[in-house]
């Protein structure tokens, strides 16, 4: 099945490495009650997997049907028309934990097609149930590890009838089990309406023949890589906004989009909230017309007139620490999206200033920050399609925490799950006060399997400015910055259209930065033993 599909999310090459592995799984059997609080869901669960494997024919019998879309160059494809139309030509869309995504034919057990929906009606369940783990502490005050068992349904019920469209999205996203580690809004969100929005739309603005829709109302977004505008899949929780988003253009060509909105404020068992004090606006140009040379141009503008309130720490997936009175942020982008046999690039850069502050309740500051990533690689025409992608990522921070100026770049609402580390319970590095450069290897040695290895090696951009992943700061910068090397392997294999299975280990080797805290006697300062993390997953697509 995926022998045919060259998707520009998976990386893939083969990097034959042996590792050691000293994960310890004192966690996973803390505590067996669990399994049986929750032992009607495990049931259900096992009845769809044993169901669903027993069915596993759906698998390769559209091999001969036409080729499904392939995805947007690691963007969210924010026009779902495969949900549409004869549900015979239906698509299911399969997102990864690396974000990669790939669709495929509808089989029987999708809602479309077991409850013969009309063409203008789309429904879809998306069930994940996920364990994670890491063995060492790694962030302020910690003195463990930390485990996670947590489950999230998400409901899509969408209509259309051109030129409107509605969009309904019930999210219900919470840990079952804890240990080690603070709850927080990205981890928790009970029975939320995580979208609820109309658009309006038409093939030929103003009779240009161009396409363009307007969205008003509760939505996520994505925009480019991800990196400062994401919808994460990896966290339980992702962003929302409420307000109006606008696209003009055809995305295989040109497209503009232009947004005004407000961020959520999540609540994680009572109904969320829009705070009046925060406005969020922007403008991107996207031109993919040259092959060899794609364009994205942006312009983003956040505002906050009051404090953020009580929301901050390592535990959250926060962006905005602290006060934005104003904060523009500037950038680009250039890319050759991967293809099988030729090279491909990325390079982004974006810079930030205006005033912001470096913790929340802080005073503002005068602010000049800015973001650099390049990457080069290689997708191999052979058994397996490799690849082997180098990358780097810089990400300013703040020299002096005593001259009144604000030198941290500000991620807002970006995602670092596959580039950078894992997010979820562990959530170790962020695009703020940060260097790393590293590279990528993936192989698919089965059509239906997906092995990517990853090494990066992360120091600090500045000694003096936090770890803004984990709250520690040395102000003296005598810790240093070589906070150490991640080596992340992951596996995705796809039983069915309907079911993945997903599986990783991540091994932390730590650098000096925490040894010399130790020395130093910084407050909250963890050991400096590596530490793994560890995390299986299962999802079932309705």
């Amino acid at each position: 099945m995926f022998a045919t599909l060259s998707p520009r999310g998976l990386f893939r090459a083969h990097l034959p490495v042996t590792l050691p592995i000293p994960f310890r799984p004192e966690f996973l059997f803390n505590e067996m009650t669990l399994l049986t609080t929750h032992s009607a869901l495990s049931r259900t669960a096992l009845g769809c997997l044993i169901f669903l494997v027993g069915n596993l024919p759906v698998q390769t019998g559209w091999a001969s049907e036409e080729q499904p879309p392939q995805s947007n160059n690691g963007r969210e494809v924010h026009k779902q028309d495969h949900y549409f139309g004869p549900i015979a030509h239906r698509l299911q869309e399969v997102i990864l934990s690396d974000d990669s995504r790939f669709h495929f034919p509808q089989t029987k057990f999708n809602l479309d097609q077991a409850l013969h929906v009309p063409d203008w009606l789309h429904l879809g369940l998306d069930f994940r149930t996920r364990y994670e783990s890491y063995s060492q502490p790694v962030k302020k005050n910690e003195t463990t590890g930390a485990a996670q068992f947590s489950e999230r349904t998400d409901v899509n019920i969408e209509a259309r009838y051109k030129p409107f469209k509605f969009h309904l999205e019930f999210l219900d996203a919470r840990p079952l089990y804890n240990y080690g580690l603070t709850v927080s809004s990205r981890m928790e969100n009970q029975n939320d309406v995580l979208q609820l929005y109309g658009s309006v739309g038409t093939d030929s603005f103003l009779g240009s023949g161009l396409p363009t829709e307007l969205q008003i109302g509760k939505f996520t977004q994505a925009f480019g890589k991800s990196r400062l505008i994401a919808r994460s899949h990896y966290s339980n929780v992702p962003y929302s906004f409420v307000g109006a988003h606008w696209t003009l253009g055809k995305v295989r060509d040109w497209e503009i989009r232009a947004f005004v909105m407000r961020p959520v404020q999540n609540h994680q068992t009572s109904p969320d909230t829009v705070p009046s004090d925060t406005l969020f606006s922007g403008l991107s140009y996207l031109d993919q017309r040259m092959p060899w040379l794609h364009t994205e141009l942006y312009a983003l503008y956040i505002t906050q007139n009051e404090q953020v309130q009580g929301v901050s720490g390592p535990q959250q997936e926060r962006s905005t620490q602290g006060q934005l009175q104003n904060l523009t942020t500037l950038g680009f982008r250039l890319f050759r999206p991967e293809a099988t046999g030729t090279f491909d690039y990325e390079i982004e850069s974006t810079y930030q200033f205006g005033q912001s502050a470096l913790q929340t309740g802080a005073a503002p500051l005068t602010t000049f920050a800015y973001f650099q990533h390049g990457e080069v690689g290689y997708t191999f025409d052979l058994p397996w399609t490799p690849a082997l992608r180098f990358k780097y990522d810089y990400a300013s921070g703040d020299n002096d925490p005593h001259d009144n100026q604000n030198g941290r770049f500000n991620p807002l609402f970006g995602t670092q799950n596959f580039p950078f580390t894992y997010t979820g319970i562990w959530s170790l590095f962020k695009r703020a006060n940060i260097s790393s450069p590293g590279y990528v290897a993936s192989v698919e040695p089965l059509k239906d399997l997906h092995v990517i290895f990853k090494q990066r090696f992360w120091w600090l951009a500045q000694a003096r400015d936090e770890f803004v992943g984990t709250g520690l700061q040395d102000q003296t910068g005598q810790a240093g910055k070589y906070v150490g090397s991640e080596l992340d392997l992951r596996l995705a294999w796809t039983v069915s259209p309907n079911m993945v299975v997903e599986g990783g280990w991540l091994y932390l080797m730590k650098g000096s930065y925490y040894s010399n805290l130790l020395k130093q006697g910084v407050a909250g300062a963890p050991n400096d033993k590596n530490s793994d993390y560890v995390f299986l997953s299962l999802r079932l697509f309705f």
